[in-house]
């Protein structure tokens, strides 16, 4: 039996002018601009913890958390990011009581994260932490084909 596949003939619609397309807002007056930068809030998303029997809420890292994390993650050497031994951190900077919206966690907290009694929990909430942030390498790639 002999299978044919279809080509997709159909083309992008094209960019305008200044490279973007119309999915790019533009606004009359700085104030509004600026306006549009600051209501946008962070990726979040809640996360059942059945070891903890609690949901977190995860937010993306802000600005100062994902270089801090990036940049002690990365090793020169082999030009790789692990962020492995910085779970930890991630889950420090990221997690939020969903009641409260406070961080539950800080640097007192450390060795309790660090213990591998938690170890399930730590990196469940760490992978959807990095994930929002677009930390993957997975995200970063997908990011880059939009």
């Amino acid at each position: 039996m002999e299978t044919t596949a279809e080509l997709d003939t159909k083309q992008e619609a094209a960019p305008s002018p200044n490279g973007h397309d119309e999915t790019w807002k533009s606004f009359e007056s700085d104030d509004a601009f600026l306006q549009h930068i600051i209501s946008k809030e962070p990726a979040e998303e809640l996360v059942e913890v059945p070891e903890w029997g609690v949901k977190v809420l995860c937010k993306a890292l802000y600005a100062e958390a994902r270089i801090e994390v990036d940049a002690l993650a990365y090793d020169a050497k082999t030009k790789r990011t692990n962020y492995a031994p910085y779970t930890h951190l991630v889950v420090m900077r990221g997690c939020y009581n969903p009641t409260t919206g406070k961080r539950v966690f800080d640097k007192t907290h450390e060795e309790i994260l660090k213990d591998p009694r938690n170890g399930g929990a730590v990196v469940r909430l760490a992978f959807v932490i990095l994930r929002l942030s677009g930390m993957l390498s997975n995200d970063v790639e997908q990011a880059k084909k939009k």
